[in-house]
């Protein structure tokens, strides 16, 4: 299976995450406590939800075609873009990070972790 990023007519796919990877939803709330020491919670009732892709064993091509799409098309954070995931799900994403570091495993292999803010597509 497969996973894919798609921006425009710019399609990037890659092989599956590496398993067990953390999926996170966050209730984004502002908490406080008062000088009387009263606790308080701003909620505007936002959840965001990320997800840390372990992506193993990517060639020089794959590598450079995810360092590519990175750059020019999401432009780092700047922009979301849709991502597939291996169970077919749709989701508006966007990086997370403001760079890619990839490790080099051995000739022509590379490892890399992506960190993404996801969404249901449409929402």
């Amino acid at each position: 299976m497969s996973v894919t990023f798609v921006l425009g007519e710019t399609s990037v796919t890659l092989p599956d995450p590496a398993p067990g990877y953390p999926v996170r939803s966050e209730r984004r709330q502002a908490v406080g406590r008062t000088a009387g020491g009263q606790v308080y919670v701003y909620d505007k009732g936002v959840t965001t939800t990320e997800a840390i892709l372990p992506f193993e064993s990517l060639t020089d091509a794959e590598k450079a075609a995810l360092a590519a799409f990175f750059a020019d098309e999401a432009e780092g954070a700047a922009n979301t873009f849709t991502y597939t995931d291996s169970h077919a799900a749709a989701h508006t994403a966007r990086f997370l990070d403001p760079s890619l570091d990839f490790v080099k495993v051995a000739g022509g292999v590379w490892d890399v972790r992506v960190r993404l803010e996801l969404e249901p597509v449409g929402s």
